[in-house]
């Protein structure tokens, strides 16, 4: 029998290397989903350059979630810090109903992936790359990343979530930790608000009853409302306006004004309204005539001339509006 000759040879090399390519693609495999499901034990992975390179390239059967973020103090990155928290809320939320294979989360540092930053050109963090399934029921057909829009989402990690569920085809809650802190200090602050009642609650009622406190909140609201106030938390008008390069205070017609100029006239509304109760609430209880008879001539004086400046504003938005007092 003749020895093979080197035809023979090289089919038979070529052949062993087919096998041993397939073999080695299938083993990378399932050794990638065993290595997830070591080292995410039901939370976000932490990420090394090289754990990087192997779980995101293909082939890949499953969905991986990434954020590329900088935590180091000496960062100061700040978003990193907030958004950190809110993924590994989505991560450990996930974990609690895991389908093994099929959604995974992990986290790389600035300091434990520099070359995979270079590599991605990375120059703002927290950045979130979700790299499809390449094969299998859920595979895009593509090898290549999905940036996650943190700019428009925000950080929060109910919007995170939504983004998991439709890109990874999954459906899980999001599941908060219980904060007792939160509800303690509620707790103290309703039990202390209740004895500060008890404690007070003669002098309260005599507060609620006083009927200078209610007359004086009364004629305050009144003007509030008058000086135009609720039309410049509907409209939102400017503070002040310019014209012919001049500040301007008024703004003509009816259909328009500046919030200085509600000011204003809340202020003078305000001052009529404490001449006239003066007038009305305190010049009675003056033993001294004279003194009572100067007291009702200043109050009614000041009345007089705050009403002028009143119309003589009203004038300056309406310039045909044909009614003065003192000037």
């Amino acid at each position: 029998m003749r020895p093979p000759g080197r035809l023979a040879y090289l089919v038979g090399f070529l052949f062993a290397v087919a096998l041993l390519a397939g073999g080695c693609n299938a083993y990378s495999s399932a050794f990638k989903i065993k290595k997830l499901e070591e080292k995410s034990r039901h939370e976000a992975l932490k990420l090394n350059g090289e754990d990087f390179d192997l779980f995101t390239e293909a082939p890949r059967n499953y969905s991986l979630f990434v954020t590329l973020t900088a935590l180091a103090p000496e960062m100061g990155c700040a978003p990193c810090r907030q958004f950190d928290s809110e993924f590994k809320l989505v991560a450990s939320s996930w974990g609690r109903v895991a389908v093994p294979g099929k959604l995974y989360f992990g986290t790389l540092d600035f300091s434990d992936g520099r070359e995979v930053f270079q590599k991605l050109s990375v120059t703002n963090v927290p950045m979130v790359l979700h790299f499809p399934p390449t094969e299998g029921p859920d595979a895009t057909g593509s090898d290549q990343y999905e940036l996650y829009d943190l700019n428009r989402r925000g950080l929060s990690a109910e919007a995170f979530v939504e983004h998991v569920e439709k890109a990874a085809h999954v459906k899980f809650q999001l599941r908060r930790p219980i904060n007792f802190a939160y509800y303690a200090t509620v707790a103290i602050s309703i039990f202390g608000l209740l004895a500060l009642v008890k404690l007070v609650a003669g002098h309260l009622l005599a507060l609620v009853q006083n009927r200078k406190i209610w007359s004086t909140a009364v004629i305050g609201w009144t003007v509030l409302m008058c000086s135009g106030h609720m039309w410049n938390s509907i409209r939102g008008p400017p503070y002040t306006g310019v014209r012919d390069n001049r500040p301007e205070i008024v703004a003509p017609g009816f259909q328009n004004q500046f919030v200085l100029e509600s000011q204003i006239v809340g202020l003078l509304y305000a001052a009529a309204a404490v001449m006239f109760v003066a007038l009305v609430t305190k010049t009675p209880g003056i033993s001294d005539p004279a003194m009572q008879r100067t007291a009702v001539l200043g109050f009614v004086f000041g009345f007089i001339v705050l009403y002028s400046f009143l119309l003589r504003f009203f004038r300056l938005k309406n310039g045909s509006y044909p009614f003065k007092l003192l000037f």
